[in-house]
């Protein structure tokens, strides 16, 4: 797979940030903030790597159709959805499921929506690569399948010339409910479920979150083309109490 070629003459930066388990709403809100630092002239990369609790977000390609989660389960598991600004459909969160945040500024490197659209689904399919598994692209989509299905969904926004969310990549979530949510609101053709499958399921055995967060880094680092970044625990915006499970 070829890399991206970068024509801005701005050498990118790229700081990464592993969060751990944390609320979705709280996600937002660090993202919100870090958003306004962005757009107020910050020219660094920020990719944001967690997991979320079992959350239900729905973007602008989702809909009521795509969710047939009984009511009487989604009361008992407490389950809250999310309708947001971004790209993509409805996606089931869990535990099990690498949630990884790209926040580019656009306009300090000239990028458009799409070709960061390009960047990430290329810098996933490369890190699954580099644990084990084979993926399947596809032009005009930039989710990441496999032979069982959707194993990244990715759907991202723009706020103030700051891209923002990014791609999910379900490592091994308790896939209980993911059979319930349509998240490929576009099937390829030589795909047939529009529920996501997972890595445990297509590779018949447990995958490493640890391998997996380092994979991302790796081969986000060489999609941005930024061989030098910095990696931090946490981050000093959001509240323990944010945090669900640590590292």
């Amino acid at each position: 797979m070829t890399n991206p070629i970068i024509t801005n003459s701005v050498k990118p930066k790229l700081a990464f940030h592993l969060l751990s388990v944390v609320k979705f709403e709280d996600y937002v809100h660090l993202q919100q903030s870090l958003v306004a630092e962005l757009a107020a002239g910050g020219d660094c990369i920020k990719v944001l790597i967690c997991e979320h609790a079992l959350e239900l977000t729905v973007g602008r390609k989702g809909s009521h159709a795509h969710i047939r989660i009984p009511q009487s389960e989604r009361e008992k598991q407490n389950l809250q959805t999310h309708w947001l600004p971004r790209g993509g459909g409805a996606i089931l969160h869990s535990p099990g499921q690498l949630a990884v945040y790209p926040l580019v500024p656009l306009q300090w490197y000239g990028w458009s929506p799409g070709r960061v659209l390009t960047m990430v689904r290329d810098a996933v399919s490369t890190a699954l690569s580099q644990v084990g598994i084979a993926t399947l692209c596809y032009d005009g989509l930039h989710s990441v399948w496999g032979r069982t299905g959707m194993l990244a969904a990715t759907g991202i926004s723009v706020q103030h010339h700051v891209s923002c969310f990014g791609s999910y990549i379900n490592v091994s979530p308790d896939m209980g409910l993911f059979g319930y949510v349509d998240t490929a609101w576009q099937l390829p053709a030589d795909q047939s479920r529009r529920t996501m499958s997972s890595l445990m399921v297509e590779n018949r055995q447990a995958a490493r979150m640890a391998n997996l967060r380092s994979a991302v880094v790796e081969s986000f680092a060489q999609v941005f083309d930024c061989s030098d970044y910095d990696m931090h625990t946490g981050h000093p915006q959001l509240s323990p109490q944010s945090v669900l499970k640590p590292l």
